[in-house]
């Protein structure tokens, strides 16, 4: 797919994967391909000074490599390089990510149990009735005050009976 033109690029020959960088490729790909870098920039969704960049393996004006693997293959892809190769290409030039570690304390901090998310709702529950039966304790005073004010004036041992209807009358 590649014919490599490697003097027409005039980038840095550090001797990578082929005769010439993973820039200069691009860069010998988009030309074939007869694209602009504005064009390519629009194609990938990228500023045209990553274009730029990355054909001129410029990685002080670039991101992490992490990302600028993924545009080496994305731009790959749009002119026809293979990608893996590419992307291998661009790793191979000194630009691979650092190897990802886990850093960590190696001190245990304690673990502190919290309450079952149903116990909690018990323990909010007995609160808000202890809450109300304190409020309502004066309501609920004052209503057996009145009962037995009232039972005090009938006389013991006597039903008061509601008043009987006349059923003899028709109604009108």
């Amino acid at each position: 797919m590649n014919t490599g033109p490697g003097s027409h690029s005039g980038s840095q020959g550090s001797g990578g994967g082929e005769s010439s960088t993973t820039g200069a490729q691009l860069r010998a790909a988009r030309k074939q391909c007869n694209l602009g870098i504005e064009q390519v920039a629009r194609e990938l969704h990228l500023d045209s000074a990553v274009i730029e960049a990355l054909e001129n393996d410029n990685q002080a004006a670039l991101p992490a490599p992490i990302f600028v693997q993924g545009y080496v293959r994305s731009y790959a892809r749009l002119v026809g390089l293979p990608e893996d190769e590419m992307v291998q290409s661009y790793g191979i030039q000194g630009v691979q990510p650092p190897p990802l570690s886990v850093v960590g304390s190696g001190e245990r901090l304690p673990r502190y149990r919290l309450l079952a998310t149903r116990h909690l709702r018990n323990i909010v529950l007995v609160i808000l009735a202890a809450i109300l039966v304190w409020m309502a304790y004066p309501l609920v005073e004052r209503l057996i005050e009145d009962r037995v004010d009232m039972a005090d004036d009938s006389v013991p041992g006597q039903l008061e009976l509601p008043p009987v209807l006349d059923t003899t009358r028709p109604f009108e």
